[in-house]
């Protein structure tokens, strides 16, 4: 989804909002803070400390390593929340460009609490649940047992999926530092032997 445009007034609200959430740095310059989704990480974390780890996310200079960041983002935390952002978004946020992280932060506090809206239906419908299962039961049908087990284990296989998906990620960044470190290596061997030191 493309973020919106801001008000004056929405804007104000985003930043005061911001202010309200403990994070690991200082907010200096909003646009840079929130470049390599970091600290967009860590404002989910604050709220729903369980769909993040924060682990998958490190402090980055580099385009890369900022777009590594938002692309974890966008597809292990926002889209459980129910939305992913465009690419042309992550890459607006990444550039600086001027309102481009307010929009993504607006857009985030409202599925944030859109997100726990429903967490809180889901508990109330929960704690509903166990008289309708004892009722059932009561008739002699349980049908709905099995049907909770199927969703639990639909859950943890999709927790898993996800978890493979992260270290896959992992690996394919450290292959590709081990590479950059075997090239740099070989390069210094060679001016070794140039030098006529072996």
């Amino acid at each position: 989804m493309d973020a919106p445009p801001l008000n004056e007034d929405e804007l104000n609200e985003i930043y005061n909002w911001v202010d309200t959430i403990p994070l690991s740095r200082p907010k200096r310059h909003i646009g840079r803070d929130f470049a390599d989704g970091v600290l967009m990480a860590e404002i989910v974390q604050h709220y729903i400390p369980r769909i993040v780890d924060i682990h998958n996310y490190s402090l980055a200079h580099s385009v890369q390593q900022k777009q590594y960041n938002w692309n974890t983002l966008n597809t292990k935390v926002f889209r459980k929340m129910g939305f992913q952002i465009t690419q042309k978004d992550i890459d607006a946020v990444i550039s600086v460009v001027p309102e481009a992280v307010e929009r993504i932060l607006k857009v985030v506090q409202v599925k944030i609490s859109m997100f726990l809206d429903n967490k809180e239906q889901n508990q109330i419908h929960q704690q509903e649940k166990p008289v309708e299962v004892q009722q059932n039961q009561n008739k002699g049908s349980n049908k709905q047992a099995p049907n909770n087990k199927s969703n639990e284990k639909d859950l943890i296989i999709q927790d898993q999926k996800e978890t493979i998906e992260i270290l896959e990620l992992k690996i394919q960044k450290l292959e590709q530092l081990v590479k950059l470190k075997d090239s740099k290596i070989q390069q210094l061997m060679q001016k070794l032997q140039q030098a006529g030191i072996k």
